[in-house]
């Protein structure tokens, strides 16, 4: 694999995982950005999605602030 390459995943550097430190211990997940293949896939935002059983962001959580 060549480090030029236009299509490899630069988030996970073409290894398919990626540390999230989500939950607070740093563990290793399929990269989100290239589902685990190593390969950009063009599109993707993984910062647009939760992690998977994660909670939404607070500023996007409804009444998070006690408001209505």
């Amino acid at each position: 694999m060549s480090t030029g390459d236009p299509t490899m995943c630069t988030a996970c550097r073409g290894t398919g995982k990626v540390l999230s430190s989500l939950g607070g211990t740093p563990h290793e997940v399929v990269c989100p950005w290239c589902e685990g293949s190593g390969h950009r896939i063009p599109g993707i935002d993984a910062q647009e999605h939760p992690a998977e059983g994660g909670d939404p962001p607070p500023e996007t959580a409804s009444g998070a602030d006690g408001s209505s």
